[in-house]
């Protein structure tokens, strides 16, 4: 196999305890910075470059100083509050650290709607917006499963031809408990995908890889992989695994510019060999 192109991969560093570690909250604050920039026209490559470099260095500092620098707290807190656009309490409160569902219902909560963690921008009106949780399921998904269910069984039955009574689950919570998500030794599976990848790389020298996300994707978020990727050794050529960004969420090249742009990175592999 000469190439692979990964779409929204869950390829994360092991993130260890977000009462300790800044990683989970390194892993999404640039998804969530995606997400305001592109609802102000400010989502370019180039500062989403400023917010990778603030997260992986003055960020992470300052996650990592906790109560022993007084200062750093609040810097990190005014500095969130500028990227984000999010209200000064709200953020202050989390201690610069946004957990992705809170998040989401504070992101439009005048609106009285929920964001989606697949895409922030896509939203749906919260039936419960004055309980402490979220009691309603993800806008994306509650938007996709009635017209993904009629394609499924118009497919199942028609085009392949299978005739059956029962019924086709979209989603099933009872399949989802049930998925093995351990990789190696209970390691969380991307880990163990980051391990499969790496090994890959080093065994076939003529493999290449894209690895391809949507800026705003909180389900995903490219950081993960960017933070993944930049320890795998160059192994001869450091420009044969790379990851790219595009307007959007999950599996979401939002637009014929987005599409056209993932087109021309993936080909742009392919001509290499």
């Amino acid at each position: 196999m000469n190439g692979l192109v990964l779409v929204s991969p869950a390829l994360s560093p092991q993130g260890g305890s977000p009462d300790i570690s800044p990683i989970p909250w390194m892993m999404t604050l640039p998804s969530i910075v995606a997400a305001n920039y592109e609802r102000q026209g400010k989502l370019t490559n180039e500062n989403m470059g400023e917010v990778i470099d603030y997260t992986r260095s003055e960020y992470a500092v300052d996650l990592m100083k906790g109560n022993s620098d007084p200062a750093a707290t609040p810097r990190l807190v005014k500095k969130v509050t500028e990227l984000t656009g999010l209200d000064p309490t709200f953020v202050k409160q989390s201690g610069g650290r946004l957990e992705t569902q809170a998040f989401l219902r504070e992101e439009f909560r005048e609106t009285g709607k929920l964001g989606s963690r697949y895409d922030p921008n896509v939203t749906a009106y919260d039936p419960f917006p004055y309980n402490p949780t979220q009691e309603t399921q993800d806008p994306i998904l509650l938007s996709i499963i009635a017209p993904t269910t009629t394609a499924m069984v118009d497919f199942v039955t028609r085009t392949v031809g299978w005739k059956t009574d029962a019924s086709y689950n979209a989603l099933s919570f009872d399949v989802n408990r049930m998925w093995d998500n351990s990789g190696r030794n209970g390691a969380f599976s991307g880990s163990a995908s980051a391990t499969d990848l790496r090994v890959a790389v080093a065994t076939d020298p003529k493999l290449r890889v894209v690895i391809a996300h949507g800026w705003a994707d909180l389900s995903c978020p490219f950081m993960g992989s960017v933070l993944t990727v930049s320890q795998i050794p160059p192994m001869g050529d450091p420009t044969r695994v790379q990851v790219h960004e595009y307007p959007g969420g999950t599996c979401t090249m939002r637009g014929r510019l987005g599409s056209l742009a993932l087109r021309k990175d993936v080909m742009e592999m392919v001509s290499k060999h």
